[in-house]
């Protein structure tokens, strides 16, 4: 698939920071897409489950990447319902600011995490797009996702490398545990 170069390298630094939170673990990804950043944390995972919105990402998921640890793909609409299952890890890259209820999602994000396990999460600061339905600050996404979780670290991202033009948002990107 043709990729968008402005925000690849740093969805990729966002699974690539992920892969510590996902050694040997059960992992579910939300909002996979068609399953790049999935193929990286599929090296150290000892199972993931992608889900997506778009049968045409997890299509594309399933016959162009060839992952290194069982999958499975779950096409699900996020505002309706949630994957079924527990996870260790599960994995919600720039997902939270698309859903209806980011509330409800948070809370059923916390639901199918095993005892101890990890939420690993990014979101834009205040980022107008016509598909986001909330918009998040620090102490707002920090609120959310601590009334269902424990926040153990937070950090900014907020610079690329290579690139035409220079990152206008900065990027949320979390860690939080049941």
């Amino acid at each position: 698939m043709k990729r968008d170069p402005t925000t690849f390298r740093q969805h990729l630094e966002e699974y690539v920071f992920s892969t510590i939170y996902c050694n040997k673990k059960r992992v579910l990804d939300l909002g996979s897409k068609d399953g790049y950043g999935t193929h990286i944390i599929s090296r150290f995972a000892f199972h993931i489950t992608l889900a997506d919105y778009s049968g045409k990402f997890l299509g594309y998921a399933n016959k162009y990447h060839r992952y290194l640890c069982p999958v499975e793909f779950d096409c699900i609409d996020f505002n309706k319902a949630f994957p079924e299952g527990k996870w260790d890890t599960i994995v919600a890259f720039q997902i939270i600011e698309h859903v209806d209820d980011p509330d409800n999602f948070v809370k059923e994000i916390a639901k199918h995490l095993n005892k101890g396990g990890t939420l690993v999460f990014s979101v834009p600061h205040m980022m107008p797009d016509p598909s986001h339905k909330t918009l998040f600050d620090e102490k707002s996404i920090k609120k959310l996702i601590s009334k269902y979780l424990t926040i153990k670290e937070f950090y900014i991202q907020d610079s690329y490398g290579i690139s035409k033009k220079p990152i206008s948002t900065k990027i949320y990107v979390g860690v939080a545990t049941k």
